[in-house]
């Protein structure tokens, strides 16, 4: 499944925003603690880890998605 739509999936049970790769957490409504728990999700599925820092600086779908990539 290709990064953005599984994230999308995952972000759809946190939110009932449209989810474009160009939104903002903020956009979406999703708050920190909903951010950490799909990335702990993500972690899970996909066997990579994320650091505190590198989870600071993710502000929009397309910052989540460039950095899962990254991992992988």
């Amino acid at each position: 499944m290709e990064t953005f739509e599984m994230l999308k999936q995952l972000l759809s049970n946190k939110t009932s925003e449209t989810i474009l790769a160009s939104a903002t957490m903020e956009d979406l409504r999703i708050d920190s603690l909903d951010l950490v728990e799909v990335l702990l999700t993500v972690e899970e599925q996909l066997g990579i880890v994320f650091e505190d820092e590198e989870l600071l600086k993710l502000k929009t779908v397309q910052d989540v998605v460039d950095l899962v990539n990254s991992k992988i």
